[in-house]
C-alpha cells in the first residue's frame, strides 16, 4: 500500500460565516470546508432566506435518497436554471412522472448486454488513441485532461451516432458543450440562495449559453433526421427511434425528447469520465508500487493483444484504481436537491424548498468511514480489501439510489478498457517541479489540462 497524500485544498480551521462561504464558493466549491467537517454527520446553515443541509451520514443520505426520494427528487434551482436551456426535459434535471417514464423506456438501453455491445467502440477508438500516442517523441507533453476529453467524446459519440455525426459536427458540439459549460460555471449562485431576482446571476451570460444551445440543438436535430432515412441499429440513437411518436403515450417520445436525452448522456458521457482518467494517471505517476501492479495485471490479462469485453472481469487492480480515483477526486463532488415537503432529520426541522446537499468530497474522506481516507491506496477496493464490506452509502461517486447515474456500468466498463489499453503501451509523468491541483464547480478536474511527459513501455 502507498502513503501517497495527493493534494487537497486548505480546510479551515473554523466554520465559514455565510458571507466567506459565498465567497470562497464563487473561486471553488471545494474551499468551504472546515477540518470538523470530515467528522460531522449533518450539518445546516442559512444563507438570506435559504436553509442549506449537509448529509454526512450513510443513514441519512439512505433517507433522503433512497427511502423518502419521493420529497427529494428535484434537482436544486441552481442546476435546473443552469442546464434547463441545453437539456429541456432531459432525465438529468426532469422529475416527478416525466422523469419515471424516460428512465423506464432507457434503462433497458444500458444493460449489461447492451454495454458489451458498445465496448468494442470503446475498444477501437481506444486503439486509434494508441496509434495516435505512439508518433509522439519520448518524452513529449501531452495535455492529458484534454486527450482524455477527446477520446471520452469520441466514444460516447459513435456510440449515440455511429458514423452520422462527421469529425467536424463532433467538434463542433464538443466546443459548443465547452462554451456552455463555460458561461454556466461562471454563473453567480443567488438562484441557489433565493437571493432578489434583480441581483446579478446567469442573465448576463445567457445568450452565450443559449447560443451554444441552440448550435448543439441544431446538429443533433439534423443527425436525427438523417437517422430516420438511414438507421445504423448499432447506435443508441437508433434505440431512441423506436420510441418515437407524434403521439405521446408512456412508452413513446417527440423528436424534441428524444433529442434532449441523447444530449443528456453526450454531456454526461464523457466529461465526467475524462476527469476521473485523467487524475488517475497522475495518482498512478505518483506511486511506482501501484503503476507496476497495474502493468503486472494488464500484461498478465491482455498479453500481446488489445482487450475485449470479457477481459473488464479480470482487470481487478485497474478497476481499483479508478475506483479509488473517484473517491478521492468524486466527478460530481456535490449532490443537491430540493426539498417539496417539509420533513424532520435527527429531530431538526427541514422546511418545504430547503436544499439538502450530500457531498462525495466530504463523505469519501470521512474520517470515521475511511482508513487514512486522504491517502491514494487502491487497494482498499479489492476484494480482500479492509473496507470493501462497509456501508455501500459512504461512497457515491455515481449518486445513489432511483437517480443514480444511467450509465454507471456503461462508465465503469468504459474507464477500466481504456486505461488497461493505454497503460499497455504507455507511461506518464509529471514534469519535475510542476505543481498538480484541481478546479472544481459543477465538476471536479485537473486544473491546466494536467500536462504530463509520454513515454512508451
Amino acid at each position: 500500500m502507498t502513503d501517497f497524500i495527493p493534494p487537497y485544498p486548505k480546510r479551515h480551521e473554523k466554520r465559514l460565516g455565510p458571507i466567506d462561504t459565498l465567497i470562497h464558493a464563487r473561486r471553488d466549491l471545494l474551499s468551504i470546508w472546515p477540518e470538523a467537517a470530515f467528522n460531522k454527520q449533518f450539518m445546516s446553515i442559512k444563507i438570506i432566506n435559504r436553509s442549506i443541509f449537509v448529509v454526512n451520514h450513510p443513514n441519512i443520505i439512505r433517507h433522503v435518497f433512497i427511502t423518502n426520494h419521493a420529497n427529494y427528487e428535484k434537482k436544486s434551482i441552481l442546476m435546473r436554471k443552469a442546464l434547463e436551456p441545453l437539456l429541456g426535459d432531459g432525465l438529468f434535471i426532469s422529475d416527478g412522472a416525466t422523469w419515471a417514464k424516460h428512465r423506464e423506456l432507457e434503462t433497458p438501453l444500458f444493460s449489461t448486454e447492451q454495454v458489451a455491445k458498445y465496448s468494442q467502440v470503446m475498444i477501437d477508438t481506444t486503439e486509434e488513441r494508441v496509434k495516435q500516442w505512439s508518433s509522439f517523441k519520448s518524452d513529449s507533453t501531452i495535455p492529458v485532461l484534454s486527450e482524455m476529453g477527446q477520446l471520452t467524446a469520441e466514444i460516447i459519440c459513435r456510440t449515440l451516432f455511429g458514423n452520422q455525426l462527421g469529425a467536424a459536427q463532433a467538434a463542433q458540439v464538443i466546443k459548443s458543450f465547452a462554451d456552455y459549460q463555460a458561461v454556466i460555471e461562471q454563473m453567480d449562485i443567488n438562484s441557489f440562495l433565493g437571493m432578489p431576482s434583480w441581483l446579478p446571476g446567469l442573465k448576463w451570460g445567457s445568450s452565450k449559453a443559449n447560443k451554444a444551445a441552440k448550435v448543439i440543438h441544431d446538429i443533433v436535430d439534423n443527425v436525427i433526421v438523417e437517422a430516420e432515412k438511414n438507421i445504423n441499429s448499432s447506435t443508441l440513437l437508433a434505440q431512441f427511434l423506436k420510441f418515437q411518436s407524434n403521439v405521446v403515450t408512456s412508452t413513446t417520445l417527440t423528436r424534441q425528447q428524444i433529442r434532449n436525452e441523447l444530449i443528456v448522456l453526450f454531456m454526461a458521457g464523457h466529461e465526467t469520465t475524462a476527469n476521473t482518467m485523467a487524475w488517475a494517471w497522475y495518482l498512478i505517476s505518483q506511486c511506482p508500487e501501484v503503476e507496476q501492479r497495474l502493468h503486472a495485471e494488464v500484461d498478465s490479462v491482455l498479453g500481446n493483444r488489445s482487450a475485449t469485453f470479457s477481459d473488464f472481469h479480470l482487470l481487478t487492480y485497474t478497476r481499483s484504481i479508478l475506483e479509488e480515483t473517484m473517491r478521492l477526486y468524486p466527478p460530481v463532488p456535490i449532490l443537491s436537491r430540493e426539498a417539496k415537503a417539509d420533513d424532520v432529520i435527527r429531530k431538526r426541522h427541514v422546511p418545504a424548498g430547503s436544499i439538502m446537499v450530500a457531498v462525495p468530497w466530504l463523505l469519501h474522506r470521512h474520517k470515521q468511514y475511511w482508513d487514512k481516507p486522504d491517502h491514494f491506496i487502491p487497494e482498499r477496493f479489492l476484494h480482500d480489501g479492509t473496507e470493501s464490506k462497509q456501508d455501500r452509502l459512504t461512497y457515491i461517486p455515481f449518486s445513489i439510489g432511483p437517480r443514480v447515474c444511467i450509465g454507471k456500468y456503461f462508465g465503469t466498463v468504459e474507464m477500466t478498457l481504456c486505461l488497461a489499453i493505454l497503460a499497455r503501451h504507455f507511461r506518464l509523468r509529471v514534469p519535475e517541479g510542476q505543481q498538480v491541483t484541481h478546479e472544481c464547480r459543477l465538476t471536479l478536474r485537473p486544473k491546466n489540462n494536467l500536462p504530463m511527459q509520454i513515454t512508451m513501455r
